[in-house]
């Protein structure tokens, strides 16, 4: 099992150095990140957006984990954009995450 702060650490060093090996090791081949508006990655795109390095991530606060998935918030600070809070489920099998689902609300 993966712990929440391990994979979310792991994710804002990646957008911290723009180096995905951070994360990589964390996530399936067949890994699928899904936004807000529904629109789905999968692991190559959701690389070339993390190591872009635009943003980064914080405030980690779990919710809820076990070994199929978690439950989680934190903050997103990106340039330009009001600060944002971000929550997250996503499902792990056999050791990587295999889904990521965001809602993201920003400030105003």
């Amino acid at each position: 099992m993966i712990r929440a702060n391990t994979v979310l650490e792991a994710w804002d060093k990646t957008l911290e150095t723009k180096d995905f090996t951070h994360l990589e090791k964390y996530l399936s081949g067949d890994f699928q990140f899904e936004d807000t508006t529904g629109e789905q990655d999968n692991l190559e795109n959701t690389k070339c957006w993390c190591v872009a390095g635009e943003l980064r991530i914080n405030n980690f606060k779990t919710i809820r984990e076990n070994e199929n998935y978690i439950v989680v918030t934190h903050d997103v600070i990106q340039e330009g954009r009001p600060k944002s809070n971000v929550l997250v489920y996503a499902e792990q099998n056999e050791g990587k995450f295999t889904y990521w689902k965001i809602q993201r609300a920003f400030e105003v």
